[in-house]
């Protein structure tokens, strides 16, 4: 197997509708499943068993003070819960992969040392596992209806849930436009018989975000891809970005 190594340099770092690569230059995700040592003394080797997935992650930037800026997003987002965090490592375009994470701020040190720039670091904490997402849809300036690419992600069990972010980080233009976006899942690549599986919320005139999620026992259902329907009149236009995956037990 030839392994592809990938240079860091075109990272995406969001936080739900906000795009924030351009003030953080460092992350470090680590998935935990929490193992307990349950070794007995006639144990021939360790034994352990895994309790509830978890994960931490340390997001590293630069202070930025503008009104709806990264400090002042940051600053909301400690007493906020569920926060759309996504870690995108490779260049953001539809078909990668990355990481979605439902997520609190655990604490938000910034450092201030002489002669250097003001750091904002952001660490993060989920009680939930991590899901590895594809990009099933992105688009720098979507006006008009689309649909996504087909993904074989794979079929989820009835123990997993599959998860899709909506994310709609600019909107340009005017009009009444409205955006409705959902994800589908079929047996096969052609999507004969496609069914939405996913939602969400319409979109209209502002930048928003949203989380979508269901059960899984989907048998069969291995191929995904996200249909965006465009209507309206006017010319307005979207920055727009769908990913999903399947969240582990």
């Amino acid at each position: 197997m030839t392994a592809t190594i990938i240079h860091a340099k075109a990272a995406n770092i969001l936080l739900d509708e906000f795009d924030f690569s351009g003030v953080t230059n460092s992350v470090e995700l680590a998935i935990s499943n929490n193992l307990a040592d349950v070794t007995a003394f006639n144990d021939t080797d360790a034994t352990f068993v895994e309790g509830k997935p978890s994960f931490k992650c340390g997001v590293n930037g630069l202070w930025e003070p503008s009104a709806g800026g990264y400090d002042a997003e940051m600053f909301t987002d400690l007493t906020a819960t569920s926060r759309a965090l996504g870690i995108w490592p490779d260049t953001f375009v539809t078909g990668k992969r990355g990481y979605e994470l439902s997520t609190i701020v655990a604490g938000y040190p910034i450092a201030v040392p002489v002669g250097n720039f003001i750091a904002a670091n952001v660490n993060w904490q989920g009680d939930l596992p991590a899901v590895r997402a594809y990009m099933l849809h992105y688009a720098a300036a979507l006006g008009s209806t689309a649909t996504g690419t087909a993904y074989n992600v794979g079929a989820p069990t009835a123990s997993q849930t599959i998860y899709g972010v909506l994310r709609v980080m600019s909107v340009g233009g005017a009009g009444s436009n409205t955006l409705d976006v959902v994800i589908q899942s079929d047996t096969a690549e052609a999507f004969a018989s496609p069914t939405a599986r996913l939602t969400f919320t319409q979109v209209t005139t502002s930048v928003t975000f949203s989380i979508q999620s269901a059960a899984g026992a989907l048998a069969g259902e291995t191929w995904w891809r996200a249909v965006l329907t465009y209507a309206g009149v006017g010319s307005r236009t979207y920055k727009v970005a769908v990913s999903f995956g399947i969240r582990p037990t």
